[in-house]
């Protein structure tokens, strides 16, 4: 049912399905919001029972206005198909949530005081829902429950399917199973009351024992009843008493276990009478207050009136007071945890909106939270007063995030975002950027060219090409429409030379403007796309874009608008080239067709959409007679997206489109116009200098010993997980000292085995390394092992100006930094507390790139890891070339990357890199994730090198 409608709700994107029918996420097109829609499947369509079943669901929770229950928008019925209009909710499934240990004890006890707070309002209202759950209650991202699911409601008056009972356990969960399995029944077996099991009547106090069965499992991350077979656990939930909460949840407060322990009495009358009960009971012992002390007078002797007056001013502190502070330890036990697994799931903007909220009751819990985890951010726009919100990249439908108005100075979780810069007069930016994006030249409205986004200029440098300069410029923010292209078909554009301005060569051979003409028509042979018809696109088919047209017919349409077809530079730029390959997962890539522009959201940096599939798209460069088609169409294999590719400029496949370019001045340079050839290097053609030549440039890498003046700076910090001590030593050439971090583990004995770390560019970036983000190497240090963070030069403290670093600087950098990692192995020798012949690199991005030097001339290391790195296109001095180094490393190497890398594609910079390191075949080990540079999952990244480290430093002896 995808992309089909429903009266006027357009379906976007399957949720999820259950056996009453499955579940769409929706545009209602007249409100323009998110809906949920929940469509009886086709089975049911003819079923009376289950369809007055879906009716009686809507007409159920529809009756109930609690902010704890799904609010139902409408009923109604389409093509033959029914189906129910509720609203979206963001979140998840509580049962995803309930780990085998269980839930904090204050997040269980809230999430149980909101689900019979809805509960109680049905209740209430008459209504039992009969099917409670973990599974029909969604947690939201502030914590926020929403009851779903009342299929199975019914009115209390009416009266259950009655069932004889029996005396025998065994045989009464028997007959009570075959009832179950015949359907005489309703609902989930494992979380039923007795009553509910055996057919009986059923009223408020059969949910109260769902919700204890939920209550328990939130606890003790186990159900109360459980077997082997569904008989077994109608055997437990009707002859069985639960474990006792204390035998599998120690820390469970007396008051609490005795509200589930009533909640699951076997007896209806020995329960709570209904939710509203539980729920006073509930919120009664989060608070610490059970309720059964009485309060003593406070003052006995105090007139009266003046008593009452204290003691209102006293209730209302108190109450301030009370609520305050039960605020900041929900803030601090419940929200920030909560904070900490959405991270850990990769939802980061729920995570970002969660601490928002948190920060307002314990502002010093979450900045200790950002400063210790997340990265800095700063965005800063020209001119400021900008309103700037944000909104994690792969969560499309989520609300934009305030983050306050440019310039904006905070923290979040290193991951890739969506922007959106808002300040009246000014054209709104919407863009995609990781947390560290740049300065934003906002432009006024009115000069922002209808359909165009502007594209920042400055130099490029595109894959093994030299840098070039390019202005700001102005680019389709779709690609070319069938709608749009029509205008020019229509205002005669393939009978007016003028706008055909390139010779028509055809192997060699131009051709005259009669023979072109005749290649340029549709499947009826009118002037137009070859996939249009009698001059026309297929009805419905405005906003897609126009595929089917040539390399000229782009070219002259590009003439007719104004504009021009971009070249491959300035076509990159736009695309981004970014550590983020989120923009796969939104780029139609589906092999089915083209698709409306923008339909898949995927959002290059710069602010265009589709640059990654739909339809190729035409540039102006040609290479060998060919002209450059670039993005990759919705058939391809997603590397190509960022994968130059030239085609015969008179093709006119389907999935060849293209969008344009408008330069506010002409291009003056004729390095962007000119032909070009390969774009990137060969490296299975490329061969390493000889050995003479490379003992030479190794020479440039030796240094003499010295005394190193070794010293410790300030006193030590200690963690939970370490002890930190930051030290310095003299450089090689003892004209500075070097600064660095020694994290000693806290779960381990000395000597330790220890890991020099070489970050990434972002320490390139980032001005102080209390900024530093230990998320790379936390886990090396828990599992027993040291790490010594070297701050090198160019980076943190040492920090210069990353724009200034040409071919020769760089040169000098990598050489450097090969001495201070060198001195810095000469500091750990001096060391007592730490192992001899138990030392690894470990180098992440740029450290798994011009690592490749370093640990090439290094022999004192017994095992590296590379992490996100690769043969790279940009040429550089040879002497700091990795492809002269690579076949040098002889130590243990593990190597992983992404599949979808943009910065170092698998097939042309991955396998070579591998193929060609010198280590053992037995020693070295490429693990390829799912993903682009930067790794969407840590775990099984961290099972991988601490899998090596054990492999090849060995077991860390003593620790836990």
């Amino acid at each position: 049912m995808i992309d089909t409608s429903l009266k006027h709700y357009r379906i976007v994107a399957k949720v999820g399905e259950g056996g009453m029918g499955v579940v769409y996420r929706a545009l209602d097109t007249h409100l323009d919001r998110t809906v949920a829609i929940k469509v009886l499947r086709p089975e049911a369509v003819g079923d009376a029972e289950r369809k007055w079943r879906f009716v009686r669901e809507a007409k159920a929770a529809s009756a109930l206005n609690h902010p704890h229950i799904v609010t139902i928008h409408d009923i109604d019925t389409a093509d033959g198909v029914d189906f129910m209009v509720m609203e979206y909710l963001e979140g998840t499934p509580l049962d995803q949530l309930i780990p085998k240990t269980g839930l904090p004890l204050r997040e269980a006890l809230d999430y149980g005081a909101q689900i019979a707070s809805a509960l109680g309002a049905a209740h209430a209202a008459g209504i039992v829902h009969r099917d409670v759950k973990p599974a029909n209650v969604m947690v939201a991202a502030n914590g926020r429950v929403k009851v779903l699911d009342f299929g199975l409601a019914k009115l209390v008056e009416r009266d259950a399917v009655e069932g004889a009972e029996t005396t025998d356990s065994t045989a009464t969960a028997a007959t009570a199973f075959e009832r179950t399995r015949q359907g005489a029944i309703l609902g989930t077996i494992a979380y039923m009351s007795p009553e509910q099991a055996l057919g009986h009547g059923v009223d408020a106090r059969s949910d109260v024992f769902s919700l204890g069965s939920v209550l328990y499992e939130m606890l003790a991350g186990r159900r109360p009843f459980q077997g082997d077979s569904h008989l077994l656990t109608l055997t437990a939930i009707l002859r069985d008493p639960p474990p006792p909460l204390k035998t599998v949840r120690p820390d469970v407060p007396a008051a609490v276990e005795k509200i589930v322990a009533r909640s699951l009495e076997k007896r209806p009358e020995d329960r709570f009478p209904s939710a509203n009960e539980m729920e006073a009971e509930l919120l009664a012992s989060s608070s610490g207050d059970s309720g059964s002390k009485r309060r003593q007078p406070l003052l006995s002797r105090v007139p009266v009136r003046a008593a009452a007056a204290a003691l209102l001013l006293i209730a209302a502190a108190s109450a301030w007071w009370f609520v305050r502070s039960s605020r900041v330890r929900r803030a601090r036990d419940v929200t920030l945890p909560q904070v900490a697994r959405l991270v850990e799931q990769q939802k980061y903007g729920a995570a970002v909106a969660l601490a928002r909220e948190a920060e307002r009751y314990a502002p010093a819990d979450v900045a200790r939270m950002r400063r210790e985890s997340w990265q800095a951010v700063s965005v800063v726009t020209d001119p400021k007063g900008a309103a700037v919100f944000v909104k994690q990249y792969a969560d499309v439908k989520a609300d934009w995030q305030p983050l306050g108005t440019s310039p904006v100075e905070t923290r979040m979780p290193l991951a890739y975002y969506r922007w959106k810069l808002v300040k009246p007069g000014f054209a709104t930016v919407e863009d995609a950027a990781p947390t560290f994006r740049g300065a934003v030249r906002l432009v006024p409205a009115s000069e922002v060219p209808a359909g165009m986004v502007r594209i920042s200029g400055g130099s490029f440098a595109l894959r093994s090409l030299p840098p070039v300069a390019l202005d700001d410029f102005w680019l389709d923010k779709y690609e070319v429409t069938n709608g749009q292209f029509k205008k020019f078909v229509d205002a005669g554009g393939y009978s007016k030379r003028e706008y055909w301005k390139q010779p028509f060569v055809r192997e060699g051979r131009e051709l005259s403007w009669e023979e072109a003409q005749e290649r340029f028509r549709d499947v009826t042979g009118r002037p137009g796309p070859a996939s249009w018809e009698l001059g026309s696109f297929p009805e419905g088919r405005e906003n897609y874009p126009v595929g089917g047209v040539s390399w000229f017919e782009a070219a002259a349409y590009a003439e007719f608008a104004g504009k021009s077809l971009p070249t491959i530079y300035h076509w990159f730029k736009a695309a981004g080239i970014v550590n983020f390959s989120e923009i796969l997962q939104f780029s139609n890539l589906s092999g089915k067709g083209p698709a409306a522009v923008g339909t898949y959201q995927g959002l290059s940096p710069e602010g265009t959409y589709d640059m990654a599939g739909n339809v190729r798209e035409w540039c102006w460069n040609e290479n060998a007679g060919r002209r450059y088609t670039l993005g990759g169409g919705w058939f391809d294999p997603s590397y190509v997206f960022l994968e130059p590719d030239a085609q015969d400029p008179f093709s006119r496949q389907p999935s060849y489109g293209f969008r344009c370019a408008r330069y506010p001045t002409p291009l003056s340079d004729p390095t962007l116009t000119r032909a070009i050839g390969a774009v990137a290097r060969d490296y299975n053609k490329e061969t390493p200098v000889s050995d003479e030549v490379f003992r030479v440039y190794r020479s440039l890498y030796s240094y003499d010993k010295g005394p190193l003046d070794a010293r410790v700076e300030g006193p030590e910090q200690v963690s939970q997980y370490w002890r930190k001590q930051k030290v310095s030593y003299l450089s090689a050439d003892r004209n500075d000292r070097i600064p660095a971090f020694l994290f000693l583990p806290g779960n381990a004995r000395p000597p330790y085995q220890t890991v020099i770390y070489f970050p990434s560019t972002v320490a390139r970036l980032t001005r102080s390394s209390s900024d530093m983000d230990l998320r790379w190497v936390e886990f090396v240090i828990r599992s027993g092992r040291a790490v010594l963070c070297p701050i090198y030069k160019g980076m943190f403290e040492r920090r210069t100006d990353p724009g200034d670093a040409g071919p020769r600087q760089w040169r000098d950098f990598v050489i450097q930094w090969s001495k201070e990692l060198g001195r810095s192995i000469d500091y750990l020798e001096t060391r007592p507390d730490i192992a001899p012949g138990k030392l690894a690199f470990y180098g992440v991005s740029l450290g798994a790139i011009d690592g490749v030097p370093l640990i090439a001339v290094e022999d004192r290391f017994q095992a590296a890891v590379l992490l996100t790195g690769g043969f790279r296109f940009g040429r550089y001095p040879p002497e700091i070339e990795p492809i002269n180094f690579i076949s040098r490393v002889k130590v243990p190497v593990l190597y992983i990357s992404g599949r979808n890398d943009f910065a170092h594609p698998y097939e042309t910079a991955q396998l070579p890199f591998f193929r060609q390191l010198g280590t053992a075949e037995k020693d070295k080990r490429h693990f390829v994730f799912e993903g682009g540079h930067i790794p969407p999952v840590i775990q099984p990244i961290i099972k991988e090198i601490l899998d090596w480290l054990d492999r090849y430093l060995g077991p860390v002896p003593g620790a836990s």
